[in-house]
């Protein structure tokens, strides 16, 4: 009896021990996935965070990209992925907004995903190839009403960022510009220096390099007002489309029921991320302003945008693929 007993109580022992080893979340590395190729700035902002946030988790976060198809085949991977922690997503306004009004049918459930938090929120630049003479966006739409429908705008992908850009530019310039899709702006930026294409609405952190090498020639930012780490560069607003007022943000989300344990921890780590000062100096250096890092923003960040998207891709006439 005394041996059963014995037996009984090591066996306890052993499941619990066994419990409080499986909720020592993260034992394992992280698996970040990018749905940008890499060396673009959603790729080097994910790296950024991810190395930082590793170590507020005392564990390390492995950056993985899984480009294309405006983010949903990242998005479609994360979003089957077992909700254990171990497998997020850098999340864009293209995955979790634009996306829904551009596919007739995704991979994955745009507000299905467990929300970690919002990140960051950063404007685009008007750059154009050195192939042409402009010299202004004046320029540009003077061009591009001599000539409807033959210039082009290289994007991110079908409902990027950069897309709507340059749909509302089409918008507010009244101008015919044909739209000339790639898979993130490493594949986008060659063409455009090369002339292939003609004007691009780039993130600062990958535009901005090949402006200051003389490659390429910046005209506008699209945020309302202008950045503190550009002074020189004019709003879009400024130069006569007072509408103009769009930006790319950022956010970590999780698969589908995740547990709220989970969440709370990867959003402290997130929180303490932000929080730090060499982050967020990174973070303004590549023209991205840090967030707070809550769910709670990023779900209202999700709530207000929808209908100003949905507005937008319904008066630019896109078709749902």
């Amino acid at each position: 009896m005394l041996k059963r007993a014995y037996t009984f109580a090591a066996a306890l022992t052993l499941s619990v021990c066994a419990g409080l080893a499986h909720a020592a979340y993260p034992e394992r590395p992280i698996t970040v996935i990018s749905p940008f190729p890499a060396g673009g700035a959603t790729d080097v902002l994910t790296r950024i965070l991810a190395e930082r946030m590793g170590r507020a988790l005392d564990q390390t976060m492995i950056v993985e990209n899984k480009a294309g198809a405006g983010t949903t085949i990242g998005a479609g991977y994360v979003s089957r992925a077992k909700p254990d922690g171990y497998t997020l997503l850098m999340a864009t306004n293209s995955t979790l907004v634009t996306n829904r009004y551009l596919y007739k049918s995704l991979p994955y459930d745009p507000d299905g995903f467990a929300p970690i938090g919002m990140v960051g929120i950063g404007p685009l630049i008007l750059l154009a190839s050195n192939k042409n003479d402009y010299k202004s966006t004046a320029d540009v739409v003077q061009d591009a009403k001599a000539r409807p429908g033959k210039l082009t705008f290289a994007t991110f992908g079908p409902g990027t960022s950069s897309h709507l850009a340059g749909e509302l530019f089409k918008q507010e310039a009244g101008i015919d510009v044909l739209h000339v899709p790639y898979k993130g702006a490493t594949m986008a930026l060659p063409a455009v220096i090369n002339g292939d294409v003609d004007l691009f609405f780039d993130m600062v952190a990958t535009g901005m390099p090949q402006v200051e090498a003389g490659k390429l020639k910046v005209f506008g930012i699209t945020s309302k007002s202008r950045l503190s780490t550009l002074p020189d560069l004019p709003t879009m607003a400024e130069q006569g489309y007072p509408a103009f007022d769009l930006s790319a943000w950022f956010s970590f989300v999780a698969p589908p029921g995740t547990s709220p344990e989970v969440l709370e921890t990867l959003q402290k780590a997130l929180v303490t991320t932000l929080e730090d000062p060499q982050v967020r100096e990174k973070l303004l250096s590549l023209g991205i302003e840090p967030r707070s890092g809550t769910a709670q923003e990023l779900t209202q960040q999700i709530k207000n945008e929808q209908p100003v998207i949905e507005k937008l891709v319904d008066q630019a006439g896109l078709e749902r693929q």
